[in-house]
Parts: structure tokens; C-alpha cells; sequence
């Protein structure tokens, strides 16, 4: 019988601050259940050691953790970060007085490791003398990953082939990447638990921090509470930076909200803020604050998590084991919302060897497919979904985000449009025409579709024409988004601290 989660919920959340109610409920159920099951013991008496024991709690939330990052993950705020913010830095810093970088929740190491390597690229051998890099997460596991400084393919979809070839080597199997040993001793990990007020003296005086992609795991209060705790470690002038779309359900009046070079970050002495190009009563409301997300949002966001496991063997998607295809194809819906994409996709296909002709599963099984990286086989489903369907907006969606994610944009735009066409309500669509004309340097025509995104999402409750395809998309943000673009002449770069 399933134990009684409640108490857990409340532990973890008073410790860490994770929410765990939702499609997180599984993984924890699982976690319990192994970790009591390794003690011996039962769910109800591991409350009580959980309770009593800060090492047996670490290893719990070294299961929940949800360690989901990329080299170079949203690059404008790392360009922004080594073009505007550090200059800013050093100008008059005495010599001997390092810039001091932070990344919290820096999971497996991609972040501070691509801020090691973009101002190695900018200052040479002296970016040992100019910086400190510290990087700290909560999971002990993934930290020692990233001390160890061996990467999977995955973890390179956004990263410039000059940059890999300088930084990193094969490993001995020539399964994965190492990163080379100078980039890999300038960062100093931690692990650190951001709730706790008394965070470590070293963490003080940051001129930059990091925080970008950990806030949608946590509720409001928690968020509120962290950012005041993060506020403490600046210096004076520093900046704190967010990713891109959780920045509206963090502006909570701690710190001012600034905007430069069309990037948003919280700073005590804001040269440009935000308020100056979004008047008053225009912001949208922030209503995304209270339910975490479980992902970040498929269309709005770059290229999909890397998954632990691997693709399936076809013994394991051999038959359903008794279960109906509509028991089937329910479960997938829950592994795939938990981001456990190999279990998802061996229930899938065996939800489409008992029913071929399941859409849904079909259109699930492409989407765990490109979650999993394997892009070619994600296309090849969608096509043959296309093939019976071709109104599908599903499969358009697909075909697009893989062409998008392959490089291959003018494909993606293709696909995209005939979305538009096949569906005018289709808002994922029209944002992803509007990111990738603004991509391509065309931003008449990006302002063009992200007015009719804008349009869209004011109209309310509309048919988007998205049957299965999972879009944990928050809309507000997206208005967000779609605002600031507005916000600008269509031939203008963006405004850079003017006031």
C-alpha cells in the first residue's frame, strides 16, 4: 500500500524549499520506497529516521533533485554577463580584489563551467588573477559530477564546435567529454542549501550571481525568502540573474528590476530600470508564482533535458504485461510529466503494438523521443503522423522543434507556418516564428508574430489545436516576453542603460 506522503511533503519543504506535490508525487513515492526498502525498514518508520538524520535526508534529496542544464544555456545573459557586467566590475577594482562570480544551483557544472570558459576566451591566462568562480547546489551527488568534469553528448547541444575543441577531450571509451583541467580547478563547488539563512561566509560579496532555472521548484514564500538570502551575498553594486522566464514571478520588490541590452537582472543601483520601458499597469500579473513547473516550457525554451537512462531495448517495450492500452498510455503521461522519457517511451511502443493506429501514443512516443535526443527516430514518427493527419498541429509542432533543435531553421520555420496555417490560433507557433525571426535578424517580421502570440494568449481560453503534445507553458511569462519585444522599434538593437 502507498505510504501517507503528506508529512514528507512538509519535511522537504520546510528543509529545502522543493515542492513535491503535483506530477513530483511519483518521484517521491519512488524514492521512498527505495531508500526505506535499502534500510529495511517501512515507509512510516523511514519518516522517522529521515527526520532525525541530516545524512539519510541528503539522500533523499539527492532522488528529487531535478538536474536539467546544458553548456551555454541561454547564451545572451552569458554574453551580457562577460561584455557588460564584468567590465562594470573591474573598472577601478584594486588589484589583487577578484571578481566574484556565483552560480546557486549550478546542478552538474555546465553553468559555471561556461562562465569559466567565455572569460577565458575574453581575458586569457589572467582570468585566474581577474575572477572567483564559486558554484554551489544542494545535491551532494550531482556536485561530485561536476568536480569530476565528464560530460554526455547532451550536454553540448548549445555549444560553439571551437569552444569544445579548446576545452574538452574524448575520455578513454570516447563516450564522453572531459573538460580540460585548467577550466575545470577554477571553480570552487559547494553544496549549500540556499533556505538556510546562515549561508557560508565564503559565498559573501559577490559582484554576480547566478540563479537561473532552480526558482520554478520552488512555491512563493520560498522564493521570496531565498531571494532576500541571495540579495545578502551581493556587493552593493551587483547583480543577480535569473533565467529568462522566471524573472516576472521573481520581481518581489527586494531588489530593483533592471533592464540593459534587452537582459533583465535584480541590482541594488540599477542603471536602467525596467519600469522605464514598461509603464506602470502594463506588467502582466504574476500568476505563475505558486505551481512549480515541472520542465521548462517545450516551445519557449532551447533544446530538451538530459535524460539519465538511455533508449529501451526492445524486451522492455515487448507487450503491455497485462495492462489495457488506455492503462498504458495513462501511465506514459505519468512518467513523462515525472521526465522519466525511457520508461515513457518503452510503455508507449507498447501501446502502439497492442494499438497501432493510437494517435496520442504515437504523438507522445515522438515527443519522449525527442526528449531523449534520438531526433531522427522523433521525426520519423511524426511524419508518419502527418502522413495520417495532415492537419496534425502535433506533428507540425514536432517536425518543427526538431528541425529547430537540428539547426536546421529554415525547415523549422516551414513547419511552424503550416502549423499556423493548419490552426490561426496555434500560439506555440506563432512565439516560435517570432524567436526565430528575431534569431535570424529579422525583427519586423519577429515583432509581426509576436504581436499575433500577444493577440492570442489576451483572447483568453481559444483552440490552439495542441491535442497531446505536452506544452507546460506559462502564459503570463510569455506576455512577459512578447511585451518586451514589442517594446521596441522594429529595427532597434535595444536599449542599453539609457534612461
Amino acid at each position: 500500500m502507498r505510504p501517507d506522503l503528506s508529512p514528507f511533503y512538509a519535511l522537504i519543504r520546510d528543509r529545502c524549499g522543493i515542492q513535491i506535490q503535483g506530477n513530483r508525487e511519483p518521484a517521491l513515492d519512488q524514492a521512498v520506497q527505495a531508500r526505506a526498502g535499502a534500510l529495511g525498514i517501512s515507509a512510516a518508520g523511514y519518516y522517522a529516521r529521515l527526520a532525525a538524520s541530516p545524512e539519510e535526508f541528503q539522500e533523499l534529496v539527492n532522488l528529487l533533485t531535478v538536474n536539467e542544464t546544458y553548456f551555454f544555456r541561454e547564451p545572451d545573459q552569458i554574453r551580457f554577463a562577460v561584455d557588460t557586467l564584468v567590465p562594470r566590475c573591474l573598472a577601478g577594482r584594486a588589484p589583487g580584489q577578484p571578481v566574484r562570480i556565483l552560480s546557486a544551483g549550478c546542478s552538474s557544472g555546465e553553468e559555471p563551467y561556461s562562465l569559466v570558459m567565455a572569460l577565458t576566451d575574453r581575458y586569457g591566462e589572467r582570468v585566474g588573477s581577474l575572477f572567483s568562480f564559486l558554484a554551489a547546489d544542494i545535491d551532494s551527488l550531482v556536485l561530485a559530477k561536476a568536480r569530476e568534469g565528464r560530460y554526455c553528448e547532451f550536454s553540448f547541444r548549445n555549444t560553439p564546435p571551437d569552444v569544445r575543441a579548446r576545452y574538452f577531450a574524448k575520455s578513454e571509451n570516447g563516450q564522453e567529454s572531459l573538460l580540460a583541467e585548467p577550466v575545470k580547478g577554477r571553480v570552487r563547488f559547494s553544496q549549500v542549501n540556499f533556505l538556510d539563512p546562515a549561508l557560508p561566509l565564503f559565498l559573501h560579496d559577490c559582484d554576480i550571481i547566478f540563479f537561473r532555472n532552480v526558482s520554478i521548484y520552488f512555491d512563493t514564500d520560498t522564493r521570496r525568502t531565498i531571494q532576500e538570502h541571495l540579495a545578502g551575498l551581493l556587493r552593493e553594486d551587483g547583480a543577480l540573474v535569473y533565467g529568462t522566464t522566471e524573472t516576472l514571478a521573481n520581481d518581489f520588490g527586494i531588489l530593483p528590476l533592471a533592464r540593459e541590452q534587452d537582459v533583465f537582472y535584480f541590482t541594488r543601483n540599477p542603471l536602467a530600470l525596467a519600469e522605464d520601458f514598461f509603464p506602470a499597469g502594463t506588467w502582466p500579473a504574476p500568476t505563475v508564482g505558486d505551481t512549480p513547473q515541472a520542465q521548462p516550457p517545450l516551445i519557449l525554451c532551447c533544446p530538451p533535458p538530459d535524460p539519465e537512462a538511455g533508449r529501451p531495448g526492445p524486451d522492455e517495450a515487448a507487450s503491455l504485461g497485462g495492462e489495457s492500452p488506455e492503462a498504458g498510455l495513462a501511465a506514459a503521461r505519468r512518467l513523462l510529466d515525472d521526465k522519466r522519457y525511457a520508461e515513457a517511451l518503452a510503455r508507449l511502443e507498447a501501446v502502439q503494438a497492442a494499438c497501432p493506429g493510437q494517435a496520442a501514443a504515437g504523438i507522445l512516443r515522438a515527443y519522449a523521443l525527442v526528449r531523449l535526443g534520438d531526433y531522427a527516430a522523433a521525426e520519423a514518427q511524426a511524419r508518419c503522423l502527418l502522413e495520417a493527419d495532415a492537419w496534425s498541429v502535433d506533428a507540425l509542432l514536432l517536425l518543427g522543434l526538431v528541425a529547430k533543435w537540428s539547426n536546421r531553421l529554415d525547415e523549422a520555420m516551414g513547419w511552424f507556418k503550416q502549423a499556423v496555417y493548419a490552426r490561426p490560433g496555434c500560439w506555440p507557433a506563432q512565439y516560435a516564428l517570432a524567436d526565430l525571426y528575431r534569431q535570424a535578424g529579422e525583427p519586423a517580421l519577429a515583432q509581426r508574430f509576436y504581436r499575433a502570440t500577444l493577440q492570442l494568449l489576451e483572447q483568453g481560453e481559444h483552440d490552439h489545436g495542441v491535442a497531446c503534445l505536452p506544452l507546460d507553458m506559462p502564459r503570463e511569462e510569455v506576455r512577459f516576453l512578447c511585451r518586451h519585444q514589442l517594446a521596441k522599434p522594429p529595427h532597434d538593437p535595444g536599449p542599453a542603460g539609457r534612461r
